[in-house]
């Protein structure tokens, strides 16, 4: 399972990156290689982060009558585990995403220029 969540740094090769746990439900999360330093960005696809949002908003949907029942009812536990699951499978969900999304350089390589561009 931890591998779902992990990439290799595309420069370095380095592999088990991961994004910070925080960033799961950003449009694209940044985090620096633990090997080379350089700051890399997940690059999802629109559609994908769209997909995303349609199957967190399913799965707030499926909770809401739980959580209700829960929170009219006083039962504060349920209603704790409930949010916890909730949480959980949606941070689970964004961090796929993010780990096996392209992965590219946040900012632009100081060394690029437009006479040696690469694959030119």
């Amino acid at each position: 399972m931890a591998r779902l969540l992990t990439f290799t740094c595309p420069l370095f090769r380095a592999p088990g990156q991961r994004f910070p746990l925080r960033s799961a439900d950003e449009r694209q999360a940044q985090a620096p290689c633990t090997a080379c330093g350089v700051v890399l960005r997940s690059d999802p696809p629109l559609g994908m982060h769209s997909l995303y949002l349609v199957c967190t908003q399913i799965l707030l949907m499926l909770a809401v009558l739980p959580l209700i029942w829960a929170i009219a009812t006083g039962q504060w536990v349920w209603a704790g585990m409930i949010w916890l699951v909730l949480y959980v499978l949606c941070w689970f969900l964004g961090a796929v995403r993010h780990a096996r999304s392209k992965i590219v350089r946040a900012v632009r390589d100081p060394n690029y220029s437009y006479a040696r561009r690469p694959n030119a």
